[in-house]
């Protein structure tokens, strides 16, 4: 196979993740259900296949002391903030709360391992009602409602892609079990732009 320079890989991609955006955009142009969501899962697990291009060379993770366990490059994103599509690229260690997103939302894999923990809201909090794992060749995909926690050992890179940009959701929500209650969910704050051109973590 030949090796592409850093600016071939950035054009390959680019045209890659301009299909697949286009292709979601398309599926997604009425009402979003769990079929329309598998089908966006599947399209999206069609691009990570070329994980070559989403590489740690120009996906690296955070690095340096008193640095996140992950940052977020923004690959697509059209004008109006919908369909915006991340690699969240982890060093190491990597845990959320239970948390739900007010859109749809979409993993997949391109290197290491995701476990998500799924739950349902009770008097008290939250219970987990399942588990799922996201690698190469597997991902989910959940509702606007849906809740979910993130827990990444050994790092990796994982494609997110949502309905609308994740400086838009100030209405998620997590439980904190520390004292049992429900908190405003901000956005992660290391995310990098990734569109044009790559900035380094």
């Amino acid at each position: 196979m030949t090796m592409l320079t850093p600016t071939e890989r950035a054009a390959e991609r680019g045209r890659l993740v301009a299909d697949a955006v286009a292709d979601i955009r398309a599926l997604a142009s009425g009402e979003v259900d769990r079929a329309v969501l598998d089908q966006i899962r599947a399209r999206l697990l069609g691009l990570a296949e070329h994980g070559e291009l989403f590489g740690a060379d120009d996906f690296p993770p955070p690095q340096g002391d008193g640095a996140r366990g992950s940052c977020l490059y923004r690959v697509s994103q059209d004008a109006d903030d919908t369909f915006a599509l991340y690699v969240n690229s982890c060093a190491d260690r990597t845990d959320t709360p239970a948390h739900n997103h007010t859109t749809w939302a979409v993993v997949v894999g391109l290197e290491g391992e995701e476990l998500n923990r799924f739950y349902r809201r009770t008097a008290g909090g939250v219970e987990e009602i399942g588990r799922d794992t996201v690698r190469l060749g597997a991902g989910i995909a959940m509702l606007p409602d849906d809740l979910h926690s993130i827990h990444i050992r050994g790092g990796g890179r994982f494609f997110h892609m949502y309905g609308l940009a994740l400086e838009r959701l100030d209405q998620r929500v997590y439980f904190w079990s520390a004292d049992g209650t429900w908190k405003v969910f901000e956005a992660h704050p290391d995310i990098r732009e990734a569109r044009a051109a790559l900035t380094s973590c």
